[in-house]
């Protein structure tokens, strides 16, 4: 089983967490602030690990020289940067991914050797490699004078959602499904519906929610 180092527990962060470990993998998450680490074991139980991703003792601890992955997914370039750094040069990882949040610093992350970087869940797990998006999400349009996409879901014989209960689902913050057409006919789905195959969702989303709801669906 592969192994997994998440720095970051952000919602790129925490996403990423879930989807790895939906694909069998050993998974870490490691996140700086106790406050917001304490809430995240509270959901994904052992697997988070209150420490700073900068301290080489934290990631030593963490199993760095062990690790098939490192991403450092936090909202601080600075910190990212340092983390990639180390994890190559003192525990030896070969597989590094770094979250740029700032554009203007990627000339910096390349010529520190950094090679690997992106900005988004999705993308993240297309570096590694995994199949993202395997149910068909289209985008239909967006909503004027807000930040809300209407994105359209199939469910086929290849989604995770055929069969879930609504209210079993954990989104994206602040998703939304509004319809469902099946045999024709649309209807608004409540917490006690259960998608079926040839089922059409249309959900609104907001729009820096929309790669977090493809990759919950894949």
């Amino acid at each position: 089983m592969a192994y997994a180092i998440i720095i970051g527990g952000g919602k790129i962060g925490y996403y990423l967490t879930r989807s790895l470990i939906n694909r069998d993998y050993e998974v870490l998450l490691m996140e700086k602030d106790p406050v917001m680490a304490h809430r995240l074991r509270a959901d994904l139980g052992d697997v988070v690990m209150q420490g700073d991703g900068c301290e080489p003792t934290t990631l030593q601890n963490a199993g760095a020289e062990r690790a098939d992955l490192i991403v450092a997914a936090t909202g601080d370039d600075a910190d990212n940067l340092v983390t990639a750094q180390m994890a190559a040069r003192c525990f030896g990882a070969t597989r590094i991914i770094a979250r740029v949040n700032n554009p203007d610093n990627e000339p910096l992350f390349e010529k520190l050797g950094v090679r690997e970087r992106i900005n988004g869940t999705a993308a993240i797990l297309n570096l590694i490699g995994q199949k993202v998006g395997r149910a068909s999400v289209v985008l239909m349009g967006v909503l004027e004078h807000s930040d809300l996409e209407v994105v359209e879901i199939i469910i086929d014989e290849r989604s995770p959602l055929a069969g879930a209960r609504v209210g079993d689902l954990q989104l994206p913050e602040d998703t939304l499904f509004i319809s469902v057409l099946r045999e024709g006919r649309a209807s608004i789905p409540n917490s006690d519906t259960v998608f079926e195959l040839g089922d059409i969702v249309v959900a609104l989303v907001p729009a820096e929610m929309e790669s977090l709801l493809r990759e919950f669906v894949a």
